[in-house]
């Protein structure tokens, strides 16, 4: 085997399992559009209307929701930060979800879009 072919194919099986890594965290991470934002400053909450940027996610969004209402998540903003909230599942409206994260965490305003990561179920 030439020496290239074979440095080449090493490559591939050391990245190998960061690829299946990164499908099997994609499955918990979903791209998100801000609906409607609400500040209550005295209180120091944020509060975030939100559904999925694609309406192919849809189903997998209403899913996760269900899964995971009430636990801690992670967002990711447009500028690459991670922020804290957590999420709830709004049974009045089909298909969206609430964040409430602290004032300060993460400015967002309405159609910002943010990338959503659920935790892994233990």
């Amino acid at each position: 085997m030439p020496k290239k072919t074979f440095v080449l194919a090493g490559l591939f099986w050391l990245l190998a399992p960061t690829a299946v890594a990164q499908k099997e965290a994609g499955d918990k991470t979903i791209n998100c559009r801000a609906m409607e934002v609400f500040v209550a400053q005295r209180l120091g909450a944020t509060a975030v209307i939100f559904h999925q940027r694609d309406k192919a996610d849809g189903p997998r969004l209403g899913d996760l929701l269900l899964t995971h209402s009430g636990e801690e998540v992670a967002f990711e903003t447009r500028d690459g930060q991670r922020h804290r909230a957590t999420v709830a599942r709004m049974k009045s409206c089909f298909g969206r979800g609430l964040l409430i994260c602290a004032v300060g965490e993460a400015k967002l305003a309405e159609k910002d879009d943010f990338v959503l990561h659920f935790p892994e179920k233990k």
